[in-house]
């Protein structure tokens, strides 16, 4: 035989000798948790233990021993020197397994009838923040021991979930006792220990019902005009519908809009009328008189924009297609408004108080001969004292299409 082949021999050997384990007959199985790089063992679980079953690995001979809590040691079973061992006790086994060559090898194992109880699920503390859900049970410990170096206690893990309805904080968790966000809406708190004992024990659950009491406040609005929480800033006036979105059980609502005013319904419409330095911060209050919990928004600052008015130099009313087409201003929060042009021999060809409204060009149902017109413009805005005049020329441009 090649000494390559042996040493592959030699590999499955050792790997096969180092991942060898004790069997059983039980319904579930999981490793130990000794930690610090031991190997860990397996831990069997049964029903009861009428009928369990214990196998060692293949081996020429065998000799059984039962940990001690006492000594924290494994004692020697007189008798049990066969490959099986039947009628267990809970707690750990230990078997020496001689190889035909005369090496001994031992291995690990532990033994347990999980026995789950919850007596309850409840809420010892609640606040308008926080609260602590807790289930109080009553398991049979499941104790193991590091046997191999300082024989400190280990405890199984049940296995336990807790399920909020509607989903919350707690889902999927694993602790018997949660300190969490205080829900704002009522919430069933349902816990389950045992799960991964279903193929052989019934998980055992309870379940609590939480009547919220914490509010949470949140807006939506709507500037005239444009979609929905787009526009917060827009020329005077700038008109917003507000909507309540808040969290909870909400019996109070108080809207600050700035030191523009309040409100205390809970969808206002808002009219912001002018310009100010810094804008108007919207700040909603709400509140739960019953439970006293309160909340507020961070403020959403609006901005009402300054009073403007430009106009054009020049207009192509008759130029196919139809662009710059009217004289028109381009304006901001304009509150009153007076336009007139005149020809250069200051006749009025055209008026209106009407920023939307612009010259088409044309003089009664004539159109009026290119050339250059004079506009003089008035503007009046929502501040007192915002006012503006502007004089000048604009060029009525007739293009060859």
């Amino acid at each position: 035989m090649s000494r390559f082949l042996t040493l592959i021999i030699l590999l499955i050997i050792t790997f096969t000798s180092v991942n060898a384990q004790i069997t059983s007959n039980a319904f579930y199985t999981e490793p130990t948790e000794y930690g610090g790089g031991v190997v860990n063992d397996p831990i069997f679980f049964y029903e009861d233990m009428a009928g369990s079953e214990l196998t060692a690995p293949a081996g020429s001979a065998y000799q059984w021993y039962q940990y001690s809590t006492v000594l924290n040691a494994f004692e020697l079973i007189a008798g049990e020197t066969g490959s099986i061992i039947n009628g267990i006790s809970e707690g750990g086994y230990q078997v020496e397994v001689t190889a035909s060559d005369g090496n001994k090898a031992n291995y690990y194992c532990w033994n347990f009838v999980p026995q789950m109880q919850i007596d309850s699920v409840g809420v010892p503390f609640a606040d308008c923040s926080n609260l602590r859900v807790t289930a109080y049970t009553k398991n049979k410990s499941l104790t193991y021991y590091r046997h191999k170096s300082d024989h400190s206690e280990l405890m199984v893990d049940y296995g336990f979930n807790w399920i909020s309805t509607p989903a919350g904080p707690v889902s999927d968790e694993n602790e018997y006792s949660r300190f969490i966000k205080a829900p704002t809406e009522d919430t069933n708190y349902s816990v389950e220990v045992g799960s991964k004992f279903s193929d052989g024990i019934t998980p055992v659950n309870a379940d609590y019902s939480y009547s919220a009491i914490a509010v949470e406040a949140k807006f939506t609005f709507e500037t005239e005009g444009t979609a929905e929480n787009e526009a917060t800033e827009g020329s005077a006036p700038m008109v917003v519908r507000f909507t309540d979105e808040s969290l909870g059980k909400i019996t109070d609502w108080e809207w600050t809009f700035g030191d523009a005013g309040k409100d205390f319904v809970s969808d206002p419409i808002f009219t912001f009328q002018k310009f100010t330095d810094g804008g108007y911060p919207v700040v909603l209050y709400v509140r739960n008189s019953e439970s006293e919990c309160e909340s507020e928004t961070d403020p959403e600052v609006f901005t009402v924009n300054e009073m403007v008015v430009r106009a054009p130099n020049a207009f192509t009313p008759f130029s196919s297609p139809t662009q710059n087409d009217e004289f028109r201003v381009l304006y901001r929060s304009v509150n009153k408004f007076t336009m007139v042009i005149y020809n250069r021999w200051g006749r009025k060809v055209y008026s209106s108080s009407n920023p939307d409204e612009g010259w088409n060009g044309k003089i009664g149902s004539q159109k009026a001969e290119p050339g250059v017109y004079f506009y003089k413009i008035k503007a009046e805005g929502y501040n007192k004292g915002e006012t503006l005049e502007l004089e000048g020329a604009v060029h009525l441009i007739v293009t060859n299409n």
